[in-house]
């Protein structure tokens, strides 16, 4: 899940308590092509966390190094729907989970207009595919750069999140 906009200080909210169970589960999976073949694995980290009253709640992560083992005194901090952090007050270390691959670099109108913009290039001669190569090339170097900036900016603001969560442990 990607966030859809950017995240302010007030998106993010957090989820704290006592891990109870934990699982972790490896999904291999696999294509084959021509008579070659790939395959990779998923890895699926699971925790159901306690919170002193109320209901517990799961969270998965998927591919990232968890610090959290059952017992330990955790805090999750949550922006557009998924975890963007963790905090284990029982070890002392934290996780930021935001990556840059969790902002888009290019969307389906990005490819449905660059489609068109290529047939109509390919209609009209060898100037225009020259001048669109060009075209394209730029847009992808802003788009690219965007996409670093607001990973940027989200990192920076879970990394003080978290230096927030850390200072005042007693409230989570």
């Amino acid at each position: 899940m990607r966030p859809p906009r950017k995240l302010l200080p007030g998106d993010i909210s957090t989820f704290s308590g006592e891990v109870v169970e934990t699982d972790h589960v490896e999904e291999v999976s696999g294509q084959m092509m021509n008579g070659s073949g790939s395959t990779w694995t998923d890895v699926h980290r699971e925790l159901w966390i306690r919170p002193q009253q109320g209901p517990e709640r799961r969270f998965m992560f998927t591919n990232m190094a968890v610090p959290a083992r059952k017992g330990h005194r955790v805090t999750v901090l949550i922006g557009a729907g998924r975890p963007l952090a963790i905090v284990n007050f029982t070890t002392e270390q934290y996780v930021n989970l935001v990556k840059p691959r969790d902002f888009e670099l290019f969307n389906a109108a990005d490819a449905f207009a660059f489609a068109v913009l290529l047939v109509c290039a390919g209609l009209t001669g060898p100037k225009a595919l020259l001048a669109l190569t060009v075209v394209t090339l730029g847009y992808a170097l802003v788009k690219w750069l965007l996409r670093q900036q607001r990973y940027r900016g989200t990192a920076r603001l879970v990394e003080t999140e978290i230096q927030h969560t850390v200072a005042a442990p007693s409230t989570h």
